[in-house]
């Protein structure tokens, strides 16, 4: 059995996120493989990221596995041109690729079998 590639996504402040970013270039600190890998800034950047719409495409792509994204419209019943903005939102963050098929096609993909959120909840120092 294949082990579970796991996306750790983690929401904190921008400035928190610039301050851990410039902590990593100067080699002070090195992230473990347990932390996130995606930062957001928001509850609301996230829920933008995993709305239903492209909740809906990622169960469709997981579970049919099309074999272009013409074929990804035709299963969700909706447009194709918002099938691809919604797919190029989730390559920005590294949720799916486009792997090489036939005659051209470029079918969606996901990276990851699994998505854990984590935020802090203690009081900024």
């Amino acid at each position: 059995m294949s082990k579970k590639r796991i996306l750790r996504i983690g929401i904190a402040s921008h400035t928190e996120i610039q301050r851990r970013a410039l902590e990593i270039a100067r080699g002070e600190l090195k992230p473990g493989p347990l932390e996130p890998q995606v930062w957001f800034t928001s509850y609301k950047a996230v829920s933008q990221v995993f709305s239903d719409f492209n909740m809906m495409l990622i169960e469709i792509i997981r579970d049919h596995a099309p074999e272009s994204v013409t074929e990804l419209a035709e299963l969700a019943k909706r447009n194709r041109p918002n099938v691809v903005r919604a797919l190029s939102l989730l390559k920005e963050y590294n949720i799916i690729e486009f792997a090489e098929g036939e005659q051209g096609r470029k079918p969606p993909r996901l990276l990851y079998d699994q998505i854990e959120c984590s935020t802090d909840l203690r009081p900024a120092a």
